[in-house]
């Protein structure tokens, strides 16, 4: 009950006395800064990793086609803009390759709307064709570029990258019929780039040669309190953090708390990579918890260049326990920065969380109402078994 009061103190601090917590933010200083405190509270030995970053913000905009107003929104991150121009519709790279889009308001559909576009700066995975189409919009002499969201009713963009020179907005798939080549566009985008600072935060248990890194992502998308993306993962940490005083260990836990995992560029998962992550055959294994304790839904774990006794163990464990169910591998969030770096990894989230990213992940919506505090005091109690009742140890 101890656990479960403190994992809902921390909820509460993140998402409601908090907010949102985009990478740079005011709100993301304020949410390093309280998890640091907690950690020192607990006696661990914590390091500030800070980087620079960017800070964005927006106020609304407009777009009329022909007359008529059409609901748009900024894209993230992109540039402020108040332009008028003629629209020219493409559906395809191909079109792209040979569109006279200089001087015009592009809008990008068809199979140019099927994906999200990978940054520019997006090392871990940047399709050519990606990093084509951006190039010829960049270079085109387009003044702005819309592009169809990638959801039927919210504005999920193609588009999201802080290094893209073009003003970029979204709008929604129905209003496609409106938009014409050839007709008269106005497009407004009130938005705002800041140079900014963020900061990882690293906490150290113990002094053991080897480690374990246990890690999840404190920031968030824009405009949403962030509760299993990715508040939930960060209660955990804290109060396993806060579960350990006392405990004799032959390795060392490392907490690190990744700032920049919702942000275009993954800042503090490079700055961690470099510094960190040149080292491998220090780590045991890593944890990455993100969207823990969906309610109604089990704890899902699975495995990335995990050796057999290291899964044995961990599923071992796993199976003495109702709500906790092995899922097949999936590539995104932070446990591939390990796996891809030769770092045993496992990750931990909520099964059908993918369906939860569809309608509820990076919205308004993502509230601790969602989250059922048992799972998380049940994830730091295995994690607490796992760590420190000689489980690990035994595959040293």
């Amino acid at each position: 009950m101890e656990i479960q009061k403190k994992i809902e103190g921390h909820l509460n601090t993140l998402c409601r006395e908090i907010g949102a917590r985009p990478t740079g933010s005011k709100a993301n200083q304020k949410a390093a800064a309280y998890a640091g405190r907690v950690f020192a509270d607990a006696g661990l030995n914590v390091t500030k990793q800070e980087f620079d970053c960017m800070d964005w913000t927006e106020n609304g905009s407009t777009l009329t086609v022909d007359g008529q107003d059409i609901p748009t929104a900024p894209a993230p991150f992109s540039l402020p803009c108040s332009v008028q121009g003629e629209l020219l519709c493409i559906r395809s790279l191909e079109e792209l390759r040979s569109a006279p889009a200089a001087g015009k308001i592009v809008v990008l559909c068809g199979e140019l709307a099927a994906e999200p576009l990978m940054p520019k700066s997006f090392v871990f995975w940047n399709p050519d064709e990606h990093r084509e189409t951006i190039s010829l919009l960049e270079r085109g002499g387009a003044k702005a570029v819309l592009t169809l969201s990638l959801s039927p009713e919210q504005f999920v963009p193609v588009i999201e990258d802080g290094d893209f020179q073009v003003p970029c907005a979204v709008i929604l798939p129905k209003h496609l019929p409106l938009l014409k080549s050839g007709l008269s566009v106005s497009l407004t985008l009130n938005t705002k780039r800041h140079s900014a600072k963020a900061a990882n935060i690293l906490a150290v248990y113990g002094s053991g040669r080897q480690k374990v890194c246990v890690s999840a992502h404190i920031d968030t998308r824009p405009g949403t309190p962030g509760a299993l993306d990715n508040a939930s993962g960060v209660a955990v940490l804290l109060a396993l953090a806060e579960h350990l005083s006392g405990q004799e260990l032959p390795y060392r836990i490392e907490f690190v708390l990744f700032n920049g995992e919702d942000y275009y560029s993954t800042p503090g998962e490079m700055v961690y990579l470099s510094s960190y992550l040149s080292s491998p055959k220090e780590y045991i294994c890593a944890f990455n918890l993100d969207g823990v304790g969906a309610k109604g839904q089990s704890t899902a774990y699975s495995f990335y260049e995990c050796p057999q006794n290291l899964l044995s163990c961990i599923s071992g464990c796993a199976a003495d326990l109702d709500g906790f169910e092995q899922i097949e591998p999936w590539p995104q969030g932070d446990h591939t920065l390990f796996s891809f770096s030769g770092v045993p990894a496992v990750s931990v989230t909520s099964c059908n969380i993918f369906g939860l990213a569809e309608r509820i992940l990076h919205t308004e919506h993502d509230t601790p109402d969602l989250i059922d505090t048992n799972k998380l005091e049940a994830l730091v109690n295995f994690l607490h078994t796992l760590l420190c009742g000689g489980s690990i140890e035994q595959i040293l």
